[in-house]
């Protein structure tokens, strides 16, 4: 646990308990919908119980990170790890199956060699009113360490979704650069080789 502007605590959930970030992912997950301009209505399906709660449960290798100010949640951070076979490149996600460009350039790229082990920044989210306080960078600081120190991973991914684009330079920040457009550009994808 580390603290920060001794008010927020850092918190890594190892029991599996993820309902504490269930407020937190909605509003991501609104968020992104809000701003959607590709299949909003696919971003507006989005919520926990479809989204992080699932990849949470069936992550092999994960870290979710929780920002507290006392006991509320303000912010969070979910990474994983797989395995990834070839049959991943071409893979649909229920989620994707109702896109239009869903027959186009899946989760990775035709350059990707695979099969390999491949890190995903999958969540990160701050609510607004904690924003500036450098939580995000607190957040993503820890979740670049955890993933760069796991065995055998070649390359991290972080997806974001379409009209989210101003979240691209902090990422850039972070060493990651262009990769592709996911389905049609509904998500774009930005890669590091570890």
């Amino acid at each position: 646990m580390a603290k920060m502007n001794s008010e927020i605590v850092f918190k890594e959930i190892t029991d599996g308990n993820v309902s504490s970030c269930r407020d937190l992912c909605n509003a991501l997950m609104k968020h992104q919908a809000d701003n959607g301009i590709i299949h909003a209505e696919v971003l507006q399906a989005m919520n926990f119980e479809n989204r992080l709660k699932p990849s949470f449960e069936h992550s092999n290798e994960k870290q979710l990170i929780v920002a507290y100010d006392g006991e509320i949640p303000v912010g969070y951070v979910f990474s994983s790890a797989e395995n990834e076979t070839e049959e991943a490149r071409t893979m649909i996600p229920s989620w994707a199956t109702a896109l239009s460009g869903a027959d186009k350039i899946g989760m990775y790229p035709d350059w990707l060699i695979l099969p390999n082990k491949i890190g995903c920044l999958n969540n990160l989210y701050v609510m607004p009113a904690y924003r500036g306080r450098h939580i995000a960078a607190a957040l993503c600081d820890q979740a670049m360490r955890w993933l760069t120190q796991l065995e055998a991973v070649a390359y991290l991914y972080v997806y974001i979704s379409n009209g989210n684009d101003e979240v691209i330079d902090f990422y850039k920040q972070y060493g990651f650069a262009y990769s592709h457009d996911v389905f049609g550009g509904f998500i774009k994808a930005y890669y590091q080789k570890v």
